[in-house]
C-alpha cells in the first residue's frame, strides 16, 4: 500500500540511504553536495518541509524542500526529489509533486520552484509533465565530472 507522509529529523539518514544504493546516483549527489552532513543540516531548518512516499513501510522516494514565506503567502522550493531506481517509471514522483500543494494548504501556496541541471533530461520531461514552466536559467552552473551544464529554472504556479 502506497502512503505520503512528512518527514522529520529522524528520517534524514533514511533519505541518504535511499540514494546510496545506487552507484551513479550516489555519485551523482555527492557531486552537487548532497553528503550526509548537509541533509541533515537541510532537516534542521526550520523551514524544511520534505515527504517521503512509502510502499509497505519501505521508503521508496522522497522529496526535500524548503517553505519560503512572504506576509501571507508560501512558496516551496524544491531541493531534492529523488526516486530509488527499482521504483521509477511508476508516477511516484509525480505523485509527491501533486501532494506539495495539498500538505501545505493549497490557498496560501501560490508557487513551487525548482533548478536542475540541463543535462537531467529524465527531471526535465518529470517536470514538464507536471506543469512546470521554463523560467529561467545559469550558464554553465553545474561544475560535473562530465562537464559543464546550466542550470533551468523551473516553476509551477498555484491557484493562477
Amino acid at each position: 500500500m502506497l502512503k505520503i507522509k512528512k518527514i522529520l529529523l529522524d528520517s534524514y539518514h533514511d533519505c541518504y540511504d535511499l540514494f546510496q544504493t545506487n552507484r551513479n546516483d550516489k555519485i551523482y549527489f555527492t557531486n552537487l553536495g548532497w553528503k550526509l552532513g548537509q541533509i541533515k543540516t537541510q532537516f534542521l531548518k526550520e523551514y524544511n518541509f520534505s515527504l517521503a512516499l512509502y510502499d509497505n513501510d519501505l521508503m521508496t522516494s522522497f522529496i526535500i524542500g524548503d517553505i519560503i514565506r512572504i506576509k501571507k503567502i508560501i512558496e516551496y522550493e524544491i531541493l531534492i526529489i529523488y526516486v530509488n531506481d527499482k521504483y521509477r517509471k511508476l508516477g511516484y514522483a509525480s505523485k509527491l509533486l501533486n501532494e506539495i500543494p495539498l500538505a501545505l494548504n493549497r490557498n496560501r501556496l501560490k508557487k513551487i520552484y525548482l533548478e536542475v541541471s540541463s543535462d537531467n533530461y529524465k527531471a526535465i520531461k518529470l517536470y514538464k509533465k507536471n506543469n512546470f514552466i521554463l523560467s529561467g536559467s545559469r550558464k554553465n552552473y553545474y561544475q560535473l565530472v562530465n562537464g559543464k551544464f546550466d542550470a533551468l529554472l523551473f516553476e509551477k504556479k498555484i491557484n493562477e
